[in-house]
């Protein structure tokens, strides 16, 4: 008597089946218990506010203006219009009646001119870090109070970072300033080491 072919099939091939029609069930089992909670289709995302410039061809490229809520950069070459920009945003939030903040890493904010541009500088909260890690974290804490319509973070150029880099590295430590001061001391004739004597230690920092 001929068998059937799967009377003849490898045991591995069945416990392969066997494992696909269980994975099957539980996909069953999960759809049923999901129910209503499902959605067929794509999920509509909601448009995001959005904050013009009052510059229309820019508003066009944009899409109604910055979007709020988010972070956006406004990169460019000197003198090609970043900062206005930047002033004209800080007019119309504020002459809207939102409070706004900059951060100025790079010590460029004038307030004569942003009030030139429209600005309302009681409305204005204006953050003048020493270091771009200060002012990140300074940043950072203003995202975190959901108080700020706009924050305006300028950093310097990239050269002055690493600028300010190379110069901290070459800075030797104060103990490394001390300890150079006493080698230096050492070489000198007594009556120069009496002075130096009554003279106050260098103070590490």
């Amino acid at each position: 008597m001929p068998r059937h072919p799967s009377d003849t099939a490898c045991p591995l091939d069945r416990l392969d089946r066997l494992d696909r029609l269980d994975r099957l069930d539980r996909l069953d089992a999960l759809l049923r218990d999901l129910g209503p909670q499902l959605r067929r289709g794509a999920i509509p995302v909601e448009p995001l506010p959005r904050c013009p410039t009052g510059i229309h061809e820019l508003d066009r490229l944009l899409g109604g203006g910055f979007p709020r809520g988010r972070l956006s950069e406004i990169a460019g070459p000197t003198s090609c219009g970043r900062t206005s920009l930047a002033l004209h945003l800080l007019a119309r939030t504020t002459r809207a009646g939102e409070v706004a903040a900059v951060v100025d890493a790079a010590d460029a904010f004038d307030p004569a001119s942003a009030e030139a541009a429209g600005a309302r500088l009681d409305r204005v909260l204006w953050v003048r870090p020493s270091q771009p890690r200060e002012a990140l974290r300074s940043t950072e804490r203003l995202l975190e109070a959901h108080g700020f319509a706009l924050i305006l973070l300028d950093l310097p150029p990239a050269r002055s970072l690493r600028s300010q880099a190379r110069r901290a590295r070459s800075e030797p430590p104060a103990s490394e300033v001390t300890a150079q001061a006493r080698r230096a001391r050492s070489g000198l004739s007594d009556s120069a080491q009496q002075a130096w004597k009554s003279a106050p230690e260098p103070t590490s920092l």
